[in-house]
């Protein structure tokens, strides 16, 4: 059983930042491992935007994370950089060995006031962030940016983002649900997400952010050819939270491919009362796009047909004319609750017999039987037991995407019980 220490808390609101609130036993996190070799840029917005509130909070936040993740074998160095029109360092990566120093230096940095320009901050921080204290080599650790901000930007994110990866920096974000989506963006994943309702809630991420920054994320499809459909169960027998975690799924799933009109094509397709082509294959060019507009894709409500559907893709979506390109390998994935699959097995045969591989899965206490017929004698069904499990089964939905020589999806890859045997 792991061992868990318990200190008092009292960091409770923003003004807490300066002031003791209530206190409250919390879980400490465990220290950083000594082989977790980090440099970390925290990026704490200090706009007019975020308010003087936001940014105590985020301060208190990075005190937090270093009184409870640097030790003394620890080989993870710290920054800390404020914007708003222009970026800050205040104190510069790897300045402070000592955690009281770091901490002193934190309490005096003044909070800003003005514009929200995060993409003109990573630049930045992209630029000048790491300074003269970057390591270079087989000594270099892994760079992190830590952005936090609870206010939109007011310029372009994608472009810096986009350039501030390609120099191999791993960019995190921390943020409210009103900047979810451009954390996504500029993140390029979900899974490099944390999103918080409250001051509590914030300081409860320390050890969620402890793990995204020690872990190494699993590979994806990059350059491989494939015209991908997911066809998502948009009835009332699902619900709009269940379908927002089924929105949050395929973003994740998405951000494995390189999503341009040479290589990966996306389209998504909803379906409830009516079925409805959220975009098409050739309607987004870009992963970024893509994102978006999963995000806004409608919850239909009423009763769905999977069946139907699937007819619809096989007539308007998995078409040269709506973007399909002759000889790329294709793939529908279906998401459903299982009500309604029951007239799917024909659309499913049609989808096949053209040379469209179809994945289902299905998800809590689902019609075993009709998606076993649905999903055919391959036996490509995914069985997941609750939505908010979703998560666990990216990579088992990789593998069986990009199974295949050239990125086609395997034709012997059978899924019981959420494992794949292919």
């Amino acid at each position: 059983m792991e061992a868990r220490v318990f200190r008092k808390d009292w960091t409770g609101t923003a003004a807490s930042a300066h002031q003791p609130s209530e206190g409250r036993l919390t879980a400490v996190p465990p220290k950083l491992s000594p082989e977790c070799r980090i440099d970390v840029l925290f990026l704490l917005a200090s706009s007019a935007g975020t308010t003087l509130d936001g940014f105590l909070r985020a301060k208190a936040f990075v005190k937090r994370f270093v009184q409870a993740s640097l030790g003394e074998d620890s080989r993870a160095r710290v920054g800390v950089a404020r914007y708003s029109g222009e970026l800050m360092v205040a104190v510069p990566v790897g300045e402070y060995q000592d955690v009281p120093d770091l901490l002193r230096s934190l309490d005096g940095i003044p909070f800003g006031g003005g514009a929200t320009l995060t993409g003109g901050a990573l630049r930045q921080a992209a630029e000048r962030g790491f300074g003269s204290a970057a390591r270079t080599g087989q000594d270099r650790p892994r760079r992190v940016v830590v952005l936090l901000t609870e206010s939109p930007s007011q310029d372009d994110v994608a472009g810096p983002a986009r350039r501030a990866r390609a120099r191999e920096l791993l960019l995190l974000g921390v943020g409210t649900e009103a900047v979810r989506a451009e954390l996504e963006e500029i993140t390029g994943s979900p899974e490099r997400v944390l999103v918080y309702t409250g001051p509590h809630d914030l300081f409860r991420q320390t050890r969620e952010l402890q793990g995204k920054l020690c872990s190494r994320p699993p590979p994806g499809c990059q350059a491989r050819s494939l015209d991908l459909v997911f066809a998502l169960d948009a009835s009332a027998s699902v619900g709009p939270e269940n379908f927002a975690r089924m929105q949050s799924f395929v973003r994740s799933c998405a951000l494995r491919f390189d999503v341009n009109p040479d290589v990966t094509q996306v389209g998504l397709v909803v379906y409830g009362g009516q079925v409805r082509v959220a975009f098409g294959l050739d309607t987004h060019a870009t992963r970024a796009a893509v994102l978006r507009a999963v995000s806004q894709a409608p919850y239909l409500g009423g009763v769905g047909s999977a069946g139907t559907a699937l007819l619809h893709i096989h007539d308007r979506v998995m078409t040269v004319q709506r973007g399909a390109r002759p000889g790329v390998p294709k793939a529908v994935v279906v998401l459903t609750g299982g009500l309604g699959a029951e007239d799917a097995a024909v659309p499913v045969r049609k989808l096949r017999n053209n040379g469209v591989s179809v994945l289902v899965v299905g998800v809590g206490p689902v019609l075993r039987e009709a998606l076993r017929r649905l999903a055919g004698p391959r036996d490509s069904l995914l069985h997941v037991a609750t939505y908010g499990d979703l998560r666990h089964h990216q990579d088992a939905l990789i593998e069986w995407i990009c199974g295949g020589e050239r990125g086609s999806p395997h034709p012997h890859c059978r899924f019981r019980g959420g494992h794949s045997a292919c």
